[in-house]
């Protein structure tokens, strides 16, 4: 039979996000922003921009479109990359006693997975039973302090309470274990992520930290574009 309209939108929206329909989009976007910038820009901006990135210019309209495209080539309208750590694998076993104590390993690291796992899926409920006990007026004064809008019913100024505590524990740990690199380790990582910094350990930790951060808010800015584009799609859908 015939297809519901949500249906076939929904089938045509995963056709187009198959073909990479949103990153296109949001070059698209990024792109159409990004010319109106340089249009209202005078004449002695442009030069300058064009004498600093080494592009000929010529009147505005083609200075424009240069400047774009030496931007599009230089990647200043790709997806931010999300900032992870490579990880180095373990070896693998060779000799057959080797592997025994591989399988024993994994085994031990497993169990101490899931009971890491148990722990903290308990420390979460006792946090949003801590959260729900509090009042509205305390989770709003809760929210405020960390300077978000205390905005919808008790459970969402919880769940969003809840949130900021994942958030500043996971930042905490990072902390502490960046801290418990040495010099040498913080120097390597700090080249690796093209980061500038002074030789202090503390400086050289609160960098990494910042360029993280940073990194975090580029992606989630992503994701909420990507959220626009597909709604703008949806909206536009027609049959």
């Amino acid at each position: 039979g015939v297809l519901a309209k949500p249906v076939r939108v929904e089938k045509l929206l995963q056709l187009w996000q198959q073909d990479d329909g949103v990153n296109k989009g949001l070059i698209q976007m990024a792109r159409e922003k990004r010319e109106a910038e340089l249009a209202a820009k005078d004449k002695a901006a442009l030069l300058k921009l064009c004498d600093k990135v080494g592009v000929e210019a010529f009147v505005k309209e083609v200075m424009v479109e240069r400047l774009l495209r030496h931007e599009v080539e230089a990647g200043c309208f790709v997806r931010p990359a999300a900032e992870q750590e490579v990880k180095e694998e373990a070896p693998a076993a060779g000799k057959k006693g080797d592997l025994v104590a591989a399988l024993l390993a994994s085994e031990a690291n497993r169990k101490k997975e899931l009971e890491l796992k148990k722990q903290q899926e308990e420390a979460e409920a006792s946090k949003r039973k801590e959260l729900k006990a509090m009042s509205v007026d305390e989770l709003k004064k809760a929210l405020s302090k960390h300077k978000i809008d205390p905005v919808g019913k008790k459970d969402d100024m919880v769940e969003a309470l809840f949130q900021v505590g994942v958030q500043e524990e996971k930042l905490a740990a990072r902390k502490a274990e960046l801290k418990s690199m040495g010099k040498d380790e913080l120097k390597k990582l700090l080249q690796s992520k093209a980061i500038e910094a002074s030789s202090g350990k503390d400086a050289m930790v609160d960098a990494v930290l910042n360029h993280e951060a940073k990194a975090c808010e580029e992606l989630k800015a992503y994701a909420a574009k990507v959220e626009e584009v597909l709604a703008k799609k949806r909206g536009g859908a027609r049959f």
